[in-house]
């Protein structure tokens, strides 16, 4: 009886090095996707994950990362600014881009705000002319 609840408790260590193993994994893919520059200023770098492009049709959906370099402050919180993750949609065919959703996290990686559009017709914005966004996920 003592026996079998060592198997079984060295089984469980085994289930739980292996989801610790897998989660470790999924960190390392992560980190290591592909993101591509697509702006960059003295304020801001401008990158889509290329890991992310879905294409449906004229319509590519995919992530956006703007890393905050200028030390910009929220205007609610007061808080330094790092990072802005948007989930985002071009249109190619009619040169327009609208976001899904939009993450602001501050230099200790704390979340500042979010925002989503569910439902209802997304706020699209035109792009201007050889914008380099639609230059990279349009080919134009």
């Amino acid at each position: 009886m003592g026996r079998g609840r060592g198997i079984a408790g060295r089984c469980r260590v085994r289930r739980v090095l292996a989801g610790i193993a897998a989660c470790g994994l999924v960190a390392v893919a992560w980190a290591d996707s592909a993101w591509f520059v697509v702006g960059e200023s003295a304020a801001e770098r401008v990158e889509v994950n290329l890991a992310s492009l879905e294409r449906q049709g004229d319509v590519v959906s995919f992530r956006q990362r703007r890393t905050l370099l200028g030390g910009q402050i929220d205007a609610n919180t007061q808080r330094p600014l790092r990072e802005v993750l948007e989930k985002r949609l071009l249109d190619c065919r009619k040169r327009r881009v609208a976001t899904r959703s939009r993450a602001v996290f501050d230099v200790d990686d704390a979340l500042i705000d979010h925002q989503a559009v569910r439902g209802g017709a997304l706020p699209w914005q035109p792009l201007a002319p050889g914008d380099a966004l639609a230059r990279k996920l349009c080919g134009s």
